[in-house]
């Protein structure tokens, strides 16, 4: 299956979600279509061989005969909306500015302000200087009749109906006006001259499509900060990369480097591919895609993710990932899936507005007779009619849940969780039981030496024994027994003679000694038994769940060395805040059981709820019968996980793990911590609580405000709702469900908080100042040339070039280099000192 995306150019509210939904679900099904109000998208699910041609023009087709346009995206699009938004500002602004003299013409004499006399003496004058104001409002905002009237000519209103019929019912009922103020003029009827002097409504209909025109500016600026991880992100990118090619350096634009070229990247510049580091060493600021705020030592033969920063350092890589194919594209190209997926929630929303704006016209229109049969009472029918268009907001309705889905998914994006649907997002709060891994998930995923126990040598002495042996095998248990003797400084000898016996042991020469390493029974089928103190110690080790292995040299038992994979360091704690969340954790792991009762029993979790000595067949078993008690989701890692995942209802991918686990998932961990899967949990409870105060904001505000604007409290108590108020009121609701999404972006989770001053120098290091003479400056311009190219690179808080003393002061991390800050100088154009 492929997704394709599209631009849908005319929508405004969740009606022209619904139409739209419908339009392309003709198409492509119900089942494989998404539309995105917050993006303006349309997303579609295709076999790997549909003909994407043909489905965009018969998915145009259907949008076109529902009112709606659809755009193949394009490099193009996000200009054409940066000038789309430029002309929008200047249109806001007359429209304000023609607005706010047309208030002050019409209601400054009754408020006691300066004006004109011959607006009172002459009222045919004053209602036309009115009209002289509203006109050009009106043409500067005639999308909205345009948009508007073309959607009920499609039979799919939608909120600019809303605002148009407002809006055109202010006009007309201000031309009827002017009108019969011509008509008393002529009779001489001073009553109704005086009756429609003052109830034009010209300023309503300039002031409708004002404030809703600004509100849609708000709302349009709340809406792009919802997507500002996606578009940080994308925007760290440089621009160029430095090449090595035939041992030059050449600086080449992004877009032309490719798989296999080697990159130089120096201290503080962004890392511009995916790649393995081939020469030098440095610390890597990761941040930007797991969240980890500390930064990674890398050496040669580490993995290095453009995106990131070089903090300290040099290095080259080979590029390995470009394009489409990098971890950033991919990062990107989940949010965007994400959202502009759709909640299970979201059907609420989506059943209401399926209806709403047939019923608000319904309304409007039934408030209209029911003043005037009633009350007879034209003008008070008239504004109430209007107000009850104006004030109604489907447009709140469909961003409730977008908004706070975007907001949610790009704030999981910075902290390196990565939610690739909204339906993921939404289940993962009402989780039942988390199942997880246990070996590189609860565990660090990695053999380590725990004990040494020896009859006649030291410590040091067994662990440089044994290690010296080890060093020609490649098993993990091996492995540990090296890694710990390098740790301590040991020096090891070189082994002669090595062999390996088929799992059960090794045998190699250490200075001269024979030296044997395998189980106890591997060595009493040599002949060699093991003490009453080491055989204890080996009872001890197989109790604990620990891996134990008998050392031998020259025929006799010299110790034993237990070895275990250890917790996380964070795995404790995270089992016990799920089950402060009411969640209930499971481990599945392929280990024997003793060493699974080990790890559950250091970390918290219950010894009903451990499953040991399990195949990958089995762990999917377990999981279906865990999917019939509650929602269960899948924390995994390794191949044998990824059945498990794609079993559970949530899989939850160990980003460290293998490619297959990561796609079978849906949600991915990029920095391997189990305690992630708890702040995902968090993030997802308050995502949905912002969705359901969204939504209860969006149905009690027109549930208020509809009566109100329709004058149910007028008989009783004289209150009653203007259209300029409504209009207000509308746009002010949609604005009220963005920012009340954006909320999430500060929203405390579990395991994450921003990291102090002291602490971020902690990670960075403290801050100096260096001072170097440069040759060259000549204006006020070089000067801001040479300040502009220091204060670019990552670590520099400020520069300051002086003309004078031609030098230059730079204020940076103690980490970074003088050499990275001349070489920055030197590179826009400068000699240094």
């Amino acid at each position: 299956m492929k997704k394709c995306r599209y631009s849908v150019q005319g929508m405004t509210c969740a009606a022209c979600v619904a139409h739209v939904e419908r339009a392309a679900a003709k198409v492509v099904g119900e089942e494989n279509r998404s539309v995105s109000l917050l993006t303006n998208s349309l997303t579609v699910t295709l076999s790997e061989n549909a003909d994407e041609r043909k489905t965009f023009l018969e998915l145009r087709s259907s949008l076109k005969a529902a009112g709606y346009d659809l755009v193949a995206s394009d490099g193009n699009s996000a200009a054409q909306e940066r000038d789309e938004l430029r002309r929008s500002k200047i249109r806001l602004i007359a429209s304000i500015v023609l607005s706010l003299v047309l208030m002050y013409v019409a209601m400054g004499g009754m408020i006691g302000l300066p004006t004109f006399a011959i607006f009172a003496t002459d009222p045919i004058f004053f209602a036309l200087v009115q009209l002289a104001l509203t006109l050009p409002v009106v043409l500067l905002n005639i999308r909205f009749f345009r948009n508007g009237f073309s959607a009920l000519v499609h039979r799919a209103p939608n909120m600019d109906s809303l605002i148009a019929l407002g809006a055109s019912a202010s006009l007309l009922w201000g031309f009827v006006a002017l009108g019969m103020m011509g008509v008393a003029v002529y009779t001489g009827d001073a009553e109704t001259l005086h009756r429609y002097h003052h109830n034009l409504y010209f300023e309503s209909a300039a002031m409708i499509l004002t404030l809703v025109s600004l509100g849609k500016m708000l709302e349009h600026r709340a809406k792009s900060k919802a997507a500002d991880a996606v578009s940080a992100l994308a925007a760290m990118m440089p621009e160029v990369a430095t090449a090595e090619r035939d041992g030059v350096l050449l600086e080449v634009p992004l877009s032309e480097v490719v798989v296999g070229d080697v990159l130089v990247v120096r201290e503080g510049e962004t890392i511009p591919a995916d790649g393995i580091v081939t020469d030098g060493a440095g610390a890597v600021d990761e941040s930007a895609l797991s969240g980890e705020s500390i930064p990674v030592e890398k050496e040669i033969g580490s993995s290095v993710t453009g995106v990131c920063t070089l903090v300290s350092g040099r290095i080259k890589l080979r590029v390995t990932r470009v394009g489409e194919d990098s971890s950033l594209s991919r990062i990107l190209g989940l949010i965007e899936d994400a959202a502009a997926s759709k909640a299970p929630i979201a059907r609420i929303a989506d059943r209401v507005s399926a209806v709403f704006v047939p019923v608000v016209l319904g309304i409007s229109l039934l408030t209209a007779l029911l003043w005037l049969l009633l009350a007879h009472d034209v003008a008070r029918a008239v504004e109430c009619a209007i107000a009850v268009l104006v004030i109604s907001c489907p447009c709140a309705l469909g961003l409730a849940t977008p908004t706070a889905i975007t907001v949610g998914v790009s704030r999981g994006a910075s902290l390196g969780i990565l939610i690739r649907s909204a339906e993921s997002l939404e289940r993962l709060g009402s989780l039942d039981f988390l199942l997880t891994d246990k070996t590189g998930t609860l565990t660090e995923g990695r053999p380590v030496l725990t004990d040494a126990l020896s009859e006649d040598l030291s410590e040091d002495e067994l662990l440089a024994l044994a290690a010296a042996a080890e060093r020609a095998s490649s098993h993990p248990l091996a492995s540990a027994v090296v890694r710990a003797a390098e740790e301590r400084g040991l020096m090891l000898a070189e082994p002669r003679g090595y062999e390996s016996f088929g799992g059960k042991g090794i045998c190699a020469s250490v200075n001269g000694a024979t030296v044997l390493i395998g189980t106890d029974v591997f060595l009493s089928e040599r002949g060699i038994d093991l003490s009453a103190r080491l055989a204890e110690a080996l009872q001890l080790a197989h109790s604990q769940g620990k891996t134990a292995v008998c050392v031998a040299m020259d025929g006799r038992a010299v110790g034993v060395l237990a070895i275990s994979d250890e917790p996380r360091s964070d795995s404790k704690e995270a089992i016990r805040l799920l089950k402060t969340m009411g969640i209930t954790p499971v481990m599945l792991t392929g280990d024997h059981e003793r060493a699974a009762r080990r790890i559950a029993d250091e970390v918290g979790i219950d010894e009903q709820e451990i499953y040991a000595r399990l195949l990958p067949e089995e762990k999917e078993a377990i999981i279906r019968s865990y999917r019939a008690r509650g929602v269960c989701a899948m924390v995994g890692d390794g191949i044998n996980d990824a059945p498990a995942l794609a079993a559970a209802e949530i899989g939850i991918a160990i980003g460290a793990g293998t490619e297959v686990a990561v796609d079978a998932a849906d949600v991915v961990l990029t920095r391997s911590n189990l305690s992630d899967a708890v702040t995902a949990i968090a993030l997802s409870r308050a995502t949905m609580r912002t969705i359901k105060q969204n939504l209860f904001w969006a149905l009690v505000y027109n549930a208020i405000c509809i009566p109100l604007a329709a004058g149910a409290l007028y008989p009783f108590f004289g209150i009653a709702l203007t259209p300029m108020i409504g209009s207000a009121a509308m746009s002010l609701s949609s604005l009220f469900v963005v920012t009340n999404s954006l909320r999430l972006r500060r929203t405390h989770l579990k395991f994450y908080k921003n990291p102090s001053k002291k602490e971020k120098q902690a990670m960075f290091g403290k801050t100096k100042t260096v001072t170097f003479s440069v040759e060259g400056m000549m204006c006020g311009h070089c000067k801001a040339h040479i300040e502009k190219a220091l204060v670019e690179l990552r670590g520099v808080s400020s520069a300051e070039a002086s003309l004078e003393e031609k030098n230059v002061t730079v204020v940076c991390k103690a980490s970074l280099s003088e050499e990275t800050l001349k070489d920055a100088v030197k590179a826009a154009g400068y000699t240094v000192g």
